[in-house]
């Protein structure tokens, strides 16, 4: 039987899996069973499954619609915000376009 490696490194696996803890916490402290979270995410009960289990094969957009409807969404924003002026200025001065060589 062949070895076969994970796909994504373990630090990704540990943050998908702690976001669908996550999201069970959040559902249930809104009072909803799965189906009604995934109704109102706009998703299969089975992808919500997945969402919960932190799937790496879900789309980062089910993911996203998961925590729209649990009202936390905005708390992603956070991840990629430029935080001081000199991260915003080093942004701005930032290539349009990277090219090889």
């Amino acid at each position: 039987m062949a070895n076969i490696k994970p796909i994504h490194p373990i630090d990704v696996r540990d943050t998908l899996r702690q976001l669908g803890e996550r999201v069970v916490i959040a559902r249930k402290a809104a009072g909803w069973r799965q189906v009604d979270l995934a109704d109102r995410a706009g998703v299969s009960r089975s992808t919500l499954v997945e969402i919960e289990k932190g799937s790496p094969h879900v789309s980062i957009g089910n993911y996203l619609a998961a925590l729209w409807a649990l009202n936390i969404l905005d708390d992603v924003d956070k991840i990629a915000a430029l935080e001081s002026d000199s991260h915003r200025l080093m942004a701005s001065q930032l290539p349009k376009r990277v090219r090889n060589g």
